[in-house]
């Protein structure tokens, strides 16, 4: 069920006792509200089980980066395209930057040998001779501030009841301005917060997550030492 910031900010007043009080104005509720919800968002994630992750596709035709997503927040995964099929890339070291360029195997090298790295706003990837082609970048975009009553937090939150930590957070902060007592709330805030964070996790019980193999999968797999071993 979608949750209005209208909604969150009346449930965040009945929990401070505040309903129809205008010791907190209604700008500073919505700060509230949006500070909670920023540390909620955190938390689930935190969980790694993409409850948020998106993607979209970059092109790139000269140079050797792209930019990142305008809501970027965490990376999932990066893709590129060869002969219409997407191949994962890996993250090279960042002290690995210039191996690559260094020395290459020509019996060896090829497309798949192309890595990444997040600089400042941007997606770098090496080598910077290889790096023309299609990507496509998973990722978690940023949390989405609340302004107008009728914007909505992310079902995936609120069908959990999740919410009730965002109220929980902005009565707390209600309250502090006022110098009342806040032991109640912040425990109960705790107690959910251990929740979230404990059932946030593990979504597939069916077939949970495994170790990857590296040595199959990752597009580094056909580098090798430099005497060939």
């Amino acid at each position: 069920m979608a949750v209005t910031l209208t909604q969150l900010t009346t449930r965040s007043k009945q929990l401070a006792d505040m309903v129809g009080s205008s010791f907190v104005g209604s700008t500073e509720w919505t700060d509230y509200i949006n500070s909670g919800y920023a540390e909620l968002y955190d938390l689930v994630v935190a969980s790694f089980e993409d409850y948020f992750t998106t993607s979209t596709t970059s092109t790139i035709t000269t140079g050797s980066t792209f930019s990142l997503p305008a809501a970027f927040y965490k990376i999932r995964g990066l893709d590129y395209s060869v002969a219409g099929q997407y191949v994962n890339c890996t993250q090279f070291n960042f002290n690995d930057r210039n191996i690559q360029s260094t020395w290459r195997s020509p019996a060896l090298y090829n497309q798949s040998g192309r890595q990444y790295r997040i600089v400042a706003d941007s997606v770098h990837i090496v080598p910077a001779d290889q790096a023309a082609g299609t990507y496509q970048i998973w990722y978690v975009p940023a949390m989405t501030a609340l302004s107008s009553g009728s914007d909505t937090i992310p079902t995936s939150l609120s069908k959990f009841g999740w919410e009730e930590y965002i109220c929980l957070y902005a009565a707390e902060r209600a309250l502090n301005k006022q110098e009342s007592d806040v032991a109640v709330i912040s425990s109960q805030r705790q107690d959910l917060a251990n929740r979230i964070v404990k059932m946030s996790e593990n979504r597939n019980i069916d077939q949970p997550e495994r170790i990857t193999d590296l040595q199959a999968t990752s597009s580094n797999s056909i580098l090798r030492d430099f005497d060939g071993n």
